[in-house]
């Protein structure tokens, strides 16, 4: 039980990461540049007071995973911020939520493991919870739907490499969870950090509230929650943890209705309802599985 606590504590300590970037008002590679800045502090203090962490980083071969993914999860920040400023950060938060789908399908293509029939049932209910959660009109989209819908998808494909990534590197040795935190932010700042230089070369100082808005962000969703889901989801069926973990986007969808005044019209609630179900087909094992997981825990 408290598994599972600390896992639903941690899916809505996260799920207030859209809210605070949107309060903050900032470009979306500065925001996640000082999102990364804030945090890193914390998790190196945590890797030097912890045995296990100052261990992990002894062993060399997990690194280069760790850093790949921080690559994709800048890339995929960078998309998400973008998309939380076209279409809200409801919808935003649950498209890239879809990220189970790349996942099963990379793990389809390039681990040998066989996603169940409900995962391929899933498929057509995403897309078209997608689709509406974008935007879409029997007249088409509007642009900035359309653009925010195409960011919000490629999204959830970066988040879902940087997820792989970061589980092969902690699969390939004994890697404290805090240690590949902190080699994954570490490499997320290069990339947005160069983004940030590219895009706004010449940025206006941030009021002091933005700064404020930005270290909960960085050590609230990125520090806290993260560690609260690490903790919690180990001690749970795998099944059982990824349901807790919708409560993200089901948060989200609500504290952007309720703090920053986003609307949300029949279609994209239709759209929302159409992804959350989608999600959660793409999450049921066969049966059999969901048994032995039970088993197991």
């Amino acid at each position: 039980m408290k598994g599972g606590w600390l896992t639903a504590a941690g899916a809505l300590g996260i799920s207030t990461a859209p809210i605070l970037f949107a309060l903050s008002e900032t470009a979306p590679a500065r925001g996640a540049l000082f999102r990364f800045a804030y945090a890193l502090p914390a998790l190196l203090l945590i890797c030097a007071l912890r045995p296990s962490a100052r261990r992990s980083f002894r062993r060399a071969r997990w690194l280069g995973l760790g850093a790949a993914s921080g690559v994709f999860f800048a890339l995929d920040l960078l998309m998400w911020h973008r998309s939380i400023e076209l279409i809200g950060a409801g919808p935003a938060t649950l498209l890239v939520n879809t990220q189970v789908v790349w996942v099963g399908l990379f793990g389809r293509a390039f681990l040998g493991q066989r996603p169940s029939a409900w995962f391929w049932a899933a498929l057509p209910v995403l897309a078209l919870g997608m689709a509406l959660l974008g935007g879409a009109t029997p007249s088409g989209f509007a642009a900035a739907d359309r653009l925010g819908l195409i960011l919000g998808a490629a999204s959830s494909l970066m988040y879902a490499g940087a997820l792989l990534c970061l589980r092969q590197a902690q699969m390939s040795g004994a890697v404290a969870p805090e240690a590949a935190l902190t080699v994954q932010v570490v490499a997320a700042m290069a990339v947005v950090g160069a983004a940030a230089a590219w895009t706004d070369p010449a940025p206006p100082a941030l009021a002091p509230a933005q700064h404020l808005w930005l270290v909960l962000l960085g050590l609230g969703p990125q520090v806290l929650a993260w560690f609260c889901i690490a903790a919690g989801i180990r001690r749970l069926p795998a099944y059982r943890g990824s349901l807790l973990l919708l409560l993200q986007p089901v948060a989200s969808l609500w504290l952007g209705w309720w703090i920053l005044g986003q609307s949300l019209g029949p279609g994209r609630i239709l759209g929302a309802v159409g992804v959350l179900a989608g999600i959660f087909l793409a999450l049921t094992p066969p049966r059999d599985s969901a048994r032995l997981s039970e088993s197991r825990g």
